[in-house]
């Protein structure tokens, strides 16, 4: 059986109009490596399932595993349970709700082994509040971290192992930037890319009042844990 490169997480929540679209997306973007794709549908109320399904039995070459959750757990916590389950060296996320095209997922993948870690960032196609809110959240992690990435949320694509060794971040929304920066605290190295994405139309990571405070709570653990951090490299302690 031929080894398989990349593992893709594609969270879902009731995007039955989307999936299909998105795994559409991931089968004319990704040619000529092995890969795997691995739904990941947090209680979705619809008919997403069924069209995931619908796909497998068209398309029976490619490799896709789905897993369901009774209740809905968050996309965090749907990111690293998936990664136990992920056979592939590296370890990307393309969300359920079709917004990122074949030609640029084929970009991103086109960039795996230049470095760690390939951290996407978007010309920005969503309304001025929620591309504020964004621009803020990335701004207060650089402030707190002394990087200067410019996007945390992407379509990012890590070694599986990594993602696997750091398993235990938050469930919500600033899961990504918790595994970022505690990777650059660890000096691996990351390359960005630019891409374009579709509006989305989808709920799969939709920013709503009640995920605010899971920001928050991610906040709250970075800053933390650059100042533990901060003082372990003072006292030269390992």
């Amino acid at each position: 059986m031929e080894k398989i490169l990349l593992s893709i997480f594609v969270p879902c929540h009731n995007e039955e109009n989307n999936i299909t679209n998105t795994l559409n997306n991931i089968k004319d973007g990704i040619q000529n490596i092995s890969y795997e794709v691995l739904v990941s549908d947090d209680a979705s109320k619809d008919k997403t399932i069924n069209m995931v399904e619908k796909f497998k039995t068209e398309n029976p070459n490619i490799n896709v595993k789905v897993f369901t959750n009774e209740i809905n757990k968050g996309i965090g916590f749907n990111y690293y349970a998936t990664a136990h389950k992920a056979a592939g060296k590296y370890y990307m996320l393309i969300n359920g709700d079709a917004v990122d095209p074949p030609e640029e997922i084929k970009k991103i993948v086109s960039n795996i082994g230049k470095s760690d870690m390939i951290l996407t960032y978007i010309i920005d196609p969503r309304g001025i509040f929620r591309r504020t809110l964004s621009r803020l959240f990335v701004f207060i992690i650089n402030l707190i971290t002394f990087n200067n990435i410019k996007y945390y949320n992407g379509s990012n694509v890590h070694l599986l192992e990594n993602v696997k060794l750091y398993s235990g971040g938050s469930s919500g929304f600033g899961y990504q930037a918790e595994l970022i920066t505690s990777q650059l605290r660890q000096k691996k190295t990351y390359t960005e890319v630019e891409i374009e994405q579709y509006s989305s139309s989808g709920t799969s990571e939709s920013l709503t009042p009640g995920s605010v405070p899971s920001v928050i709570t991610s906040i709250i653990i970075i800053f933390l844990r650059q100042i533990i951090y901060l003082v372990k490299k003072i006292l030269n302690i390992k």
